[in-house]
């Protein structure tokens, strides 16, 4: 193996490793990491076999990897002339990835959140009106609203990046003026 091998070959496995790590804290698959990782660094589409080949997983996890990703818009087939095999590419806009995940499944767990906690906040008004003397659940209101408040600033936050790649501290300023107002 020449010197340009074995440095393309390292630097390959160290951003495998690395991205892997990083997609199993985001709750992923490692090996969708790895998948991705070799995709994203070559310069042409690939074949099944030689991902399996190159990242050292079997085939069965190859093709679930590929599925996974593809679901996600991540990874696609490419076009092939004349190739029997279907060839695989990853999407090279790494922001649109991160946003595309962000709004597939943070922001949808946010939004359940808010979802969850203006549910808890009309059953517990509810119950204060029928038991207007019942302090503990006036404290329990109002210990509500305030995850609410703070659930619907994440969403406008997360909504935002998902959006338009940016984070944006407007959402916070927005729910400071009006708690000052």
């Amino acid at each position: 193996m020449s010197d340009a091998s074995e440095a393309r070959a390292k630097a390959i496995e160290l951003c495998a490793d690395t991205m892997s790590e990083l997609i199993a804290f985001w709750g992923f698959k490692a090996s969708t990491g790895r998948i991705w990782t070799l995709l994203y660094l070559s310069p042409e589409p690939l074949p099944a076999d030689v991902i399996a080949e190159r990242t050292n997983l079997s085939a069965g996890a190859v093709s679930m990897g590929l599925q996974e990703l593809k679901q996600w818009g991540i990874v696609d087939r490419a076009p092939s002339s004349g190739e029997r095999k279907r060839l695989f590419r990853a999407e090279t806009d790494v922001w649109a990835i991160v946003r595309r995940v962000i709004r597939e499944r943070e922001l949808r767990l946010v939004g359940r959140a808010v979802q969850r906690f203006t549910d808890a906040s009309a059953v517990l008004e509810k119950a204060i009106a029928a038991n207007p003397d019942d302090t503990e659940l006036t404290f329990i209101l109002g210990r509500v609203r305030g995850l609410l408040g703070l659930a619907t600033i994440g969403y406008r936050l997360v909504e935002s990046f998902a959006e338009r790649g940016l984070f944006t501290l407007d959402p916070i300023r927005d729910a400071l003026r009006s708690a000052d107002g």
